[in-house]
This record gives structure tokens, C-alpha cells and sequence, in this order.
């Protein structure tokens, strides 16, 4: 009975002394996405953007749900990719000498890769549309995608 006692009061010590995480500083979830203003981290629907500038707002970072629409469309594309692809952008095209932004994928062997809404490798494009729209749409502004609105994030689910 004693012993279980000292192994449960160590063990409850050594849960304790772990690295602190800031969850202001470390938003839920994995990176997926950022260019050189801000960075987008996703836990299953959930999104949050980190931004790396200071905004009139003041606000240092947003979060929301991805819709159906966007979800579907993400997990559709990342179900097809091969772990052991370069997805990266074709440095061939010139209109795409650097596009500044990067999609990460873990568990990928050249993540992250160079790809933005505009110069992305084929078979990653819809993750930088779904990625690009989610940051549009926390900044307020929805693009047409094949002629209509492309709507990524919830309007009405609030983050906890």
C-alpha cells in the first residue's frame, strides 16, 4: 500500500514538471499553413490564426470551424497524397519564382512545402484554397471559387 502510494505521488510530480505551454502563445492543433504574416494551426475543424503583425482590431489571433464545404474539401485531398512526394511548387514557372507561403503536413517527407493560392503543386491546390480562403474569411472578405462564394470558416460557431 505504501509503495503505491510513493509511485502515485512521484508519478503525479513527474506529469507536473513538463514544459509549460502558453496556450495564447501555442493555439490547439498542428500548423498547417502561414505566410509571412500570419499562421494557421488546425485540430480536426477547428482553425486558428496567429497574426504576426499588429492589426487596428488589436486582436493577435481568431479562431472558428471549417464547413462542410472546406472540410470535405481538405480531407479529400489530403487522403490522396503520398508521404514521400515533394508537393512543392514548380520553380519552372516563372509567374511562381517564390510564392511566400507554406503548407505543412505532418509525417511528410519535404513538408513544409512552398505552395499559396496561386502557384501550388496540382494535387495540394484545394488544401492552399481551403487554407487561403479560412484566413480571407477571418479577415472578412469571401472569394468566388468556380463562380461562388467559397465560405471556409462557420459564421456562427464560436471557438471555447
Amino acid at each position: 500500500m505504501r509503495k503505491a502510494i510513493i509511485v502515485s505521488t512521484l508519478a503525479t510530480f513527474a506529469s507536473a514538471c513538463g514544459p509549460h505551454v502558453d496556450d495564447e502563445e501555442h493555439p490547439p492543433g498542428e500548423l498547417v499553413y502561414e505566410d509571412s504574416y500570419e499562421r494557421l494551426y488546425r485540430l480536426d475543424r477547428r482553425v486558428e490564426v496567429i497574426f504576426d503583425y499588429e492589426r487596428e482590431d488589436r486582436l493577435q489571433g481568431k479562431c472558428g470551424f471549417l464547413t462542410d464545404r472546406a472540410y470535405d474539401d481538405l480531407e479529400r485531398t489530403l487522403a490522396v497524397l503520398d508521404p514521400n512526394v515533394d508537393y512543392g511548387y514548380d520553380p519552372e514557372i516563372l509567374e511562381c519564382e517564390h510564392p511566400g507561403k507554406r503548407v505543412y503536413i505532418e509525417g511528410f517527407d519535404h513538408s513544409p512545402f512552398d505552395c499559396g493560392f496561386e502557384c501550388c503543386h496540382p494535387d495540394l491546390h484545394w488544401a492552399a484554397i481551403v487554407y487561403s480562403m479560412s484566413l480571407n474569411n477571418f479577415s472578412g472578405i469571401t472569394a468566388n471559387i468556380d463562380g461562388e462564394p467559397y465560405v471556409a470558416i462557420e459564421p456562427d460557431l464560436p471557438c471555447p
